[in-house]
């Protein structure tokens, strides 16, 4: 009898585990996503605000906006990377029915919101 109610507790733990690892970081700004990125090294999320409405507005789709940005290359200044940010919008309806499209791109970015501009990448 221990054994099972010992099977059944690990059970539960792993359910409770699953719960919070499916938790979600929500940006509602694309700027916070990118500065996040830049002090972890990457950063995931769903994004709401305008980001989202321009998405849903061109891709006729109330499905969720999910982001992924990650640094891909340094700068001599710290607070600035390479990042490459990768937008999938979730049920997407299209001639094959929903699908998820994804859209990717990379930028220079810093912390105060402006392009490194004149700034050289690290070796």
């Amino acid at each position: 009898m221990m054994k099972k109610h010992h099977a059944m507790a690990l059970a539960l733990i792993a359910v409770g585990f699953t719960r919070e690892s499916a938790a979600q970081t929500v940006y509602l700004r694309q700027h916070d996503l990118l500065v996040q990125a830049i002090r972890n090294g990457s950063a995931d999320g769903v994004m709401t605000g305008e980001t989202a409405e321009l998405f849903k507005r061109q891709f006729k789709s109330d499905g969720q906006l999910l982001a992924h940005a990650e640094v891909i290359g340094q700068f001599n200044r710290g607070d600035c990377k390479r990042l490459q940010v990768v937008y999938t919008k979730k049920e997407v309806i299209t001639d094959k029915g929903p699908q998820d499209l994804k859209m990717n791109m990379k930028l220079n970015y810093c912390t105060d919101g402006k392009p490194p501009i004149g700034l050289e990448t690290k070796q």
